[in-house]
């Protein structure tokens, strides 16, 4: 699923039925397949058929083939039997009526209504059902059957968020934009998409070559490949497509090296296809344009940095980042091992089960031994990827492992967030057992990634030496490398600058989208002044980046500097566009609006943001900023109660409403919403800062230096809480207080960040 920063869980890739008969049923519901009509020339995996018969016989067993079909007695797992479940005071009813699959339940006017399921989505550990509700749309319900055999826990009905409660209100509600198939799933589950959204009327027109991943999605449009053949003028140098995937590279032992190495140079281009699907990322292209495969994916492709909430401290995946972020940190994919090194191209399966497929690369002799693994010989605890591929359960019943390959944290801390391998199977063990399996394992290695990671954070002292240290060196993963890069603009120095400034030269792309991104240190006619000469940057995520970032220089640059701007920026709203069914990018369209003084189209764009999905918190406070900058605002301040009632203990709608109530004068209600944003775990050290300058001009000093004291303890390098820590304490008659502070804020402020 192709989500933009929020992300319900991977459901498996897509395939097509073949038959003209059903093409012409596929054209009556929500989504069609147009072959015939696109201007690339797809033609469809049955045409591949006739001399990829192996191939194709291969891709039928995939996941690609078997995870969207349409909804018959062959395809649907789950019991329609008229089978009737409860979920958050919501209930749910599965039938069918002449062979047409029907779900009856609670749609978004908190009404019961019956509505058809067209298609399955998915097939194993889980099975999801698209429903058809008008307009285009197809959404995925996020009640789903359990697949798996009942002694594994299955053949059930589930619910896919079953902590918190999910009312028709909430934006992972079925019918919401976060659950839609067309705009959230579609782009990497089938092939050739065109969403075909209209802004304006918030409807699809969604059309596709087929439904599922097939051969074209990762070739490419193959009319002119099949013409060649046909008149046998195949050639090495002309196949007929655009781009040709390389044949694996072989990996070789040398003498006294119990790790295998690359025959020749590492190519990537099997992962720029892989990696459009299988990362957390914002496409800035057509994912299966003519040009698939010309430039590296991360330059067509936001690909999200390795952050919190997506990765834990080590790197490892927290939430839904579709491998591809973790196996870019490892060092395998460094030194030049590609997806095909262990799957099998057409089935996407494993080439070889246990550990026979490590030891491909890695010497049996050394790494198959007890003296390695410390197990006994063919047990779990002697798997390879139970050590080094700790796994998490998605969706519920979804079993995947990590791909960075990390070598376990030995320190046996239960207290990490992050999955412990040894822990997973020795959870019950006492303190003993970890004091003498240390013995026989030792400490293990300093995660230097993790160090640097936490230390860049938390802001802390040290931590812009140990980023530098780390960016500098070669031998990390430029994903890292720029991770760390794109955060070093919290350390507001001409140490950071420089860095920053030094890294603009790069040649790896990744390297330089974080350098300008971390240019946010400086004011936005500063970044002009470094950026200006840089336009012709061939990266497409960092012209992306660049004019994201530029976007608040337009409204303050002369009209030469503007003018030059202008066709960057132009570029901006169409990638910008590319995406126009998504809340968040109608916030971007909105905001670049903004700063080119274009107030009508920022409104329509953030009310569009607002039809599309009118329960995001992030749209509803940002329409009531709009109309209070606008001197609206009362008008403004409906959206912020929406936002309440949608989530009462939201940190920025609370934070929001808290400053709306202090412009009306009602300062108790006002300390009240301040309070709560202040004390979310979600909250910013300004929103604690804020509730305290509100509690100080109410006259309550001394409640609003207890206030600071907790968010320093929370914030320990943030300037403004001590400032005001020392502002207040010195009003309060606390000089010794007030001076403890300044000796922290003046060693915070000279020291090398």
């Amino acid at each position: 699923m192709n989500f933009i920063n929020w992300r319900q869980g991977d459901t498996l890739p897509v395939w097509l039925l073949f038959s003209l008969l059903l093409l012409g049923l596929l054209s009556t519901s929500a989504v069609s397949a147009n072959a015939n009509e696109h201007k690339l020339g797809y033609v469809g995996a049955t045409a591949c058929q006739g001399c990829h018969q192996s191939e194709y016989n291969q891709w039928q067993q995939s996941d690609h083939f078997k995870a969207m079909q349409v909804a018959s007695k062959d395809t649907v797992l789950g019991d329609f039997a008229n089978t009737e479940v409860e979920f958050h005071d919501i209930k749910t009813r599965f039938h069918s009526e002449n062979g047409q699959y029907k779900i009856t339940t609670t749609n978004k006017k908190n009404q019961l209504e019956t509505f058809d399921v067209p298609y399955t989505f998915g097939f194993y550990p889980l099975q999801q059902y698209l429903v058809d509700v008008g307009e285009g749309k197809l959404q995925a319900f996020n009640v789903a059957w359990d697949s798996r055999s009942e002694d594994e826990g299955g053949q059930r009905w589930y619910h896919l968020q079953p902590v918190e409660k999910i009312t028709p209100e909430h934006p992972f509600f079925w019918q919401s934009h976060f659950q839609n198939w067309n705009s959230r799933c579609a782009d990497c589950h089938s092939t050739d998409l065109q969403r075909n959204f209209s802004p304006k009327t918030n409807v699809f027109n969604t059309h596709f070559s087929e439904l599922n991943v097939a051969c074209e999605s990762c070739h490419g449009p193959a009319s002119q490949h099949i013409t060649l053949a046909k008149r046998d003028e195949l050639t090495a140098d002309n196949n007929g497509f655009n781009s040709v995937l390389p044949a694996v590279k072989n990996f070789a032992f040398t003498m006294g090296n119990p790790i295998a190495h690359a025959d020749g140079e590492p190519n990537n281009s099997e992962i720029n296809v892989c990696g459009r699907c299988h990362s957390l990322r914002t496409p800035l292209s057509h994912p299966f344009s003519d040009d698939i495969g010309k430039q590296s994916f991360v330059d067509d492709n936001r690909i999200e940095w390795i952050r919190a909430p997506f990765y834990h401290a080590n790197g490892t995946i927290n939430e839904e980042v579709f491998v591809l972020g973790s196996f870019m940190q490892s060092k395998m994919q460094h030194q030049g091992v590609t997806c095909s090194n262990c799957h099998n191209a057409h089935t996407g399966k494993v080439k070889i089960q246990g550990n026979g497929l490590c030891l491909q690369c890695h010497q049996a002799q050394t790494f198959n031994t007890p003296e390695h693994h410390h197990h006994t010989p063919d047990t779990d605890g002697a798997m390879c990827v139970n050590c080094h591929m700790p796994n998490k359960k998605y969706m519920g019943v979804d079993d995947r492992r990590d791909h960075s390959f990390s070598i376990p944290d030995l320190s046996f801390k239960t207290e990490l967030s992050e999955p412990q391998s040894c822990l997973a199977c020795h959870d019950k063990e006492d303190r003993q057992w970890r004091d003498k399996s240390q013995g026989v394992w030792g400490q293990g290695q300093t995660n230097a990634w993790k160090n640097a990671r936490e230390h860049v954070q938390n802001v802390s002292a040290g931590g812009l030496a140990k980023a530098i240290a780390f960016i500098q060196d070669p031998n990390n993963s430029p994903l890292r490398q720029a991770s760390l890069l794109a955060d070093i603009s919290q350390y507001r120095s001409q140490e950071g600058l420089n860095v920053v400034l030094n890294n603009l030269q790069s040649d790896d792309s990744l390297i330089r989208r974080a350098a300008v991104e971390s240019l946010q240190m400086l004011s936005p006619l500063e970044r002009w002044q470094v950026l200006k000469d840089k336009l012709a940057e061939p990266s497409q995520s960092v012209r992306f980046e660049m004019a994201r970032l530029l976007t608040e220089s337009a409204g303050q640059l002369s009209r030469a500097d503007r003018t030059k701007l202008m066709p960057l920026l132009n570029e901006y709203r169409e990638m910008l566009s590319l995406n126009g069914d998504s809340p968040i990018t109608q916030l971007g369209i909105g905001r670049l609006a903004m700063n080119l003084g274009d107030l009508a189209g920022a409104e329509r764009a953030y009310l569009t943001a607002h039809k599309i999905e009118p329960n995001y918190i992030p749209v509803l406070i940002q329409i009531a900023e709009f109309y209070r900058q606008q001197g609206q605002d009362e008008n403004g301040a409906k959206y912020l109660a929406k936002a309440l009632k949608v989530e009462p203990d939201n940190a920025q709608a609370n934070h929001a409403f808290g400053l709306y109530k202090i412009r009306q004068k009602q300062y108790a209600q006002a300390l009240s919403h301040l309070e709560t944003g202040a004390h979310s775990s979600e909250a910013f050290p300004s929103f604690a800062y804020i509730y305290a300058v509100a509690l100080d001009h109410q006259g309550h000093t001394d409640v609003a230096i207890e206030e600071l004291t907790q968010a320093h303890k929370r914030w320990p390098n943030d300037v403004d809480v001590l400032s005001a820590l020392i502002s207040y304490s010195n009003k309060a008659g606390k000089s010794n207080e007030a001076k403890k502070y300044h000796v922290k804020l003046q060693a915070l402020q000279n020291s090398p960040r």
